[in-house]
């Protein structure tokens, strides 16, 4: 056969090789690891919208860890905290629901979920949190709509009564270190004008703590679009 050129390569049709209901996870990708929150007495802080919110502190299932077993179970790291005062917050118990809620689309109920991952592990998520995948495969967390979500998911559980009501020794000792803040912002001031802003927030921060207002009615939600489809519920305690 006499020698002769190709002219025309055929071209490859392009294929979708990513799932979109999964998070895509690299070799230095940190997933968010099960957990379960729980609340000590004096773990409390101010938010400007809702008052005095319990401020929650998360143990983490990584095994070996802070009480973790090796089989990644929570039980001896949860018998430690409630032995140092630490109130539990289950995600099965019924006080999470809010009024009128279908447990199966219950905002907080449950809250131990999860999104599935290209690797096969899950990717727990906190209350509110919802990722985008973009099409080169970074995650965007929508941080400033998770931010509102759980901070009302803290109002309910200190409005059920999942945790003890804010001692007023605590509220006293927040609202000294308050008033050393804005002391200490108002001596700053004087040759920082800069810090004009930040002084009159914090006085108005200290002024709302002196005379704990009653909590304003909570705000219907806009239900964002899920761009990962939901998170799935699961068992937390392991």
């Amino acid at each position: 056969m006499p020698a002769h050129t190709l002219r025309a390569p055929k071209r490859q049709t392009p294929t979708e090789t990513r799932d979109p209901d999964l998070l895509p996870v690299g070799p230095r990708t940190k997933i968010g690891r099960r957990f379960i929150y729980v609340h000590y007495e004096s773990a409390w802080n101010f938010h400007a919208e809702h008052g005095w919110l319990p401020k929650l502190s998360k143990l983490i299932a990584v095994p070996g860890v802070n009480g973790v077993g090796d089989d990644g179970s929570l039980n001896r790291a949860i018998n430690g905290a409630t032995a140092k005062g630490g109130v539990v917050i289950r995600p099965e118990d019924k006080r999470l629901l809010q009024s009128g809620e279908d447990p199966e689309e219950a905002e907080f109920y449950q809250y131990g979920r999860y999104y599935s991952t290209t690797t096969g592990e899950r990717w727990w998520v906190e209350p509110g949190s919802e990722p985008t995948v973009t099409p080169a495969g970074r995650i965007i967390w929508n941080t400033d709509d998770s931010v509102v979500v759980f901070a009302r998911f803290r109002k309910h559980i200190r409005d059920a009564g999942i945790v003890e009501p804010i001692h007023p020794l605590v509220i006293a000792e927040k609202t000294a270190n308050q008033r050393a803040r804005v002391e200490d912002l108002q001596r700053r001031a004087a040759m920082n004008p800069h810090l004009a802003d930040k002084l009159a927030a914090a006085i108005a921060t200290l002024e709302a703590m002196r005379t704990q207002p009653d909590d304003p009615a909570t705000k219907a939600d806009k239900k964002a679009g899920r761009k990962v489809g939901r998170a799935r519920r699961g068992s937390v305690d392991g």
